[in-house]
């Protein structure tokens, strides 16, 4: 998978992730899965056609101001070590998938 952006919000009691996933498409324009929740409980989906990177840019940096900190791969399987489990149980993993 193309993980676009991996954010992680913790404050106080909240404990939540928001990642951008490029399904397909380059710079110029693509297909992008948003996958977001709080940790144990059902993560949420949304597809989004963006006709550009700048477009999904800005969604991005707005995550940002809202709190959410960039980290990696390899941070989000400490984090949320059940993220690849909790998004299997999503429909949106059919499409992930193909």
């Amino acid at each position: 998978m193309n993980y676009d952006f991996i954010g992680w919000c913790k404050d106080g009691t909240s404990d939540k992730v928001w990642i951008c996933i490029q399904l397909n498409g380059d710079n110029w324009g693509g297909t992008y899965a948003t996958v977001w929740g709080r940790r144990g409980k059902k993560l949420q989906h949304k597809v989004i056609d963006h006709s550009n990177q700048w477009d999904m840019d800005k969604l991005v940096d707005s995550k940002r101001r809202k709190g959410y900190v960039d980290i990696d791969r390899t941070k989000l399987d400490v984090v949320y070590p059940e993220f690849e489990q909790d998004l299997e149980a999503t429909a949106l993993w059919a499409m992930l998938k193909a």
